[in-house]
């Protein structure tokens, strides 16, 4: 047990530097190129969030969004999300995510939910993060790249080892793609509570057998091998899976939370689009040459393994800390510098209660008189 600790709070070297405080990218700036400006008709401004379809679908559009992401469990409002997305020309998504425990209820009542398990290690650092109460959580990231030396998700997650796990999802999927006019589905929290690898016994067992086959290569790159290739065959599995019942549906998801080994992973995965973090939520805000190297490798090499994805970048906005009027049209134009032209945005709660907020966003991609009128403000 004591290699394994070690190995899975091990700290990943990168290449670009970070500014002060700032936690360092595994992507080297000087492998991006120049990208040609996004022209403001190629935009597609996706949001993820939750609330009332009237309260949203409107304003929402007012603003740009061209698709929306929330949750179905509330059948009524989830179809009155699609008749006002319809009205609006908004697409929108069923949001399935891993730590959906009542989703693992629904399907297996009698059986207690398989979670993941982490290290003695990683669990005390699991605990000091849910006591912090300081304003920020003394940096804690939350599940984006770290800046203290161990962190790990405060949300349980199913172990997606068990295979009982992919077929609660499954069902899931049935019910989602049931509404009729819903445009696809959307992932969430596919990956691991320690940002590496998953300790329970499930896991353990096939990671033994994975070894038996690779005796060439260490235990630590057997290990990160092994957890990679098994997150993204769980992703291309339930991709798979949604296209046979519905043909026509379209599969987003949201890499999250990191995985450390390898931060940009998401180009291995079979689905329409992989949003991948270019700017995320929290202080100390990533540097806009950090934003833009990643944005540079989202877009570009987003059919590195597929030829169907395309690559978007994941810009966080939050109650707290506040983007400025300034910094959040920093981080927009470095992502859309960058190459992107489709740009995701959690929350979209966030960006409608901020009138501030909304301006930025609409000038970017609101219609041409909603982009004028905000560039006048």
């Amino acid at each position: 047990m004591k290699c394994v600790i070690i190995l899975c709070v091990m700290v990943l070297a990168v290449s670009i530097p970070a500014a002060p405080g700032q936690s360092p990218s595994p992507v080297r700036s000087d492998t991006v190129t120049g990208s040609e400006p996004v022209r403001a008709e190629h935009r597609i401004l996706t949001g993820w969030g939750s609330g009332k379809a009237e309260a949203v679908v409107t304003n929402a559009a007012e603003i740009g969004f061209s698709e929306l992401i929330v949750h179905h469990e509330d059948s009524t409002n989830f179809t009155r999300f699609i008749e006002l997305g319809q009205e609006h020309g908004i697409g929108i998504y069923g949001w399935l995510f891993l730590g959906d425990i009542p989703a693992w209820k629904k399907a297996y009542p009698d059986d207690p939910p398989p979670l993941q398990v982490m290290s003695v290690v990683e669990n005390d650092a699991l605990k000091r993060i849910q006591a912090d109460k300081t304003p920020g959580k003394s940096q804690y990231q939350s599940g984006g790249e770290p800046i203290n030396e161990v962190e790990v998700l405060e949300t349980p997650l199913l172990c997606f080892h068990d295979p009982r796990v992919i077929g609660a999802f499954k069902k899931q999927i049935d019910e989602m793609l049931a509404f009729p006019g819903v445009k696809g589905v959307a992932f969430d929290y596919i990956g691991y509570q320690n940002y590496r690898c998953c300790l329970c016994p499930a896991s353990q067992a096939q990671f033994a057998v994975f070894r038996e086959h690779h005796p060439e290569i260490s235990r630590e790159l057997a290990l990160q091998r092994f957890s990679l290739d098994t997150l993204v065959d769980f992703n291309n599995q339930l991709s798979e899976y949604a296209r046979s019942v519905n043909p026509d549906c379209k599969v987003i998801t949201h890499i999250y939370p990191v995985f450390l080994p390898e931060p940009l992973y998401g180009n291995r995965l079979d689905l329409d689009t992989c949003a991948q973090t270019a700017a995320w939520f929290f202080e100390p805000f990533w540097s806009l040459e950090k934003i833009k190297a990643y944005s540079g490798i989202i877009a570009k090499d987003a059919n590195r393994y597929h030829p169907r994805p395309c690559g978007a970048a994941l810009i966080g906005y939050f109650k707290y800390p506040v983007k400025s009027r300034e910094r959040l049209t920093a981080e927009l134009q470095a992502i859309l510098d960058g190459g992107c032209s489709r740009v995701h945005v959690c929350s979209f709660n966030d960006v409608l209660n901020s009138p501030e907020a909304a301006g930025v966003f609409r000038s970017f991609f609101g219609n041409p008189s909603s982009r004028d009128a905000a560039a006048r403000k």
